[in-house]
C-alpha cells in the first residue's frame, strides 16, 4: 500500500515527459539505494560475520534475533537517514557535480560507515540453516 501510494504521488508516467526529470529521479533513486546496500552489507559481512539464523528470519517473535525494538532496527534506520542525506547532497548539489555520478558508491560507503558506528555489537552469531522449515520438493 505504501509503495502504491508513493507511486501515485510521484506520477511515474509523467516522468517520461522530460529526460531531465528521468535523470533526477534515477539519480535520487540510486542515491537512496546505495546507503541501503551499504548498511545491509556491513551488517551481514562485518557485524554478523556472514552467519544467519534462517529460522529467526521467519519469526515475528520478540525473542528472535532480528526482532530488535518492536520489529524495527532503529540504529539501521538512523544510519540510513544520515547516509541518505549525504548521498542526496552528493547527487544533487551543483557544487558536487564532479562526484555526483558516484553517489551510489559513496552513499554505500557512507551507509556502511554510519551503520558500523551506530550498530549494536552484541549479537547471537548462531549460524542456523533453514532445513527444518524447507519444503520437500514434489517433482
Amino acid at each position: 500500500l505504501i509503495s502504491g501510494a508513493i507511486g501515485l504521488v510521484i506520477l511515474p508516467w509523467n516522468l517520461y515527459n522530460s529526460p531531465e526529470i528521468i535523470n533526477y529521479f534515477l539519480g535520487g533513486l540510486g542515491a537512496l539505494l546505495g546507503p541501503l546496500f551499504g548498511i545491509i552489507m556491513a551488517d551481514y559481512w562485518i557485524i554478523r560475520k556472514a552467519r544467519i539464523n534462517v529460522m529467526d528470519l521467519y519469526r515475528a517473535d520478540a525473542r528472535g534475533t532480528y526482532y530488535f525494538t518492536r520489529g524495527v532496527n532503529y540504529r539501521a534506520v538512523g544510519a540510513l537517514a544520515i547516509s541518505s542525506v549525504i548521498a542526496l547532497v552528493l547527487a544533487f548539489v551543483p557544487a558536487m557535480h564532479v562526484v555526483g555520478p558516484f553517489a551510489w558508491f559513496l552513499g554505500s560507503a557512507a551507509g556502511a560507515l554510519a551503520y558500523l558506528a551506530l550498530a549494536k555489537r552484541q549479537h547471537d552469531l548462531a549460524d542456523i540453516d533453514g532445513e527444518p522449515i524447507a519444503v520437500t520438493p514434489t517433482h
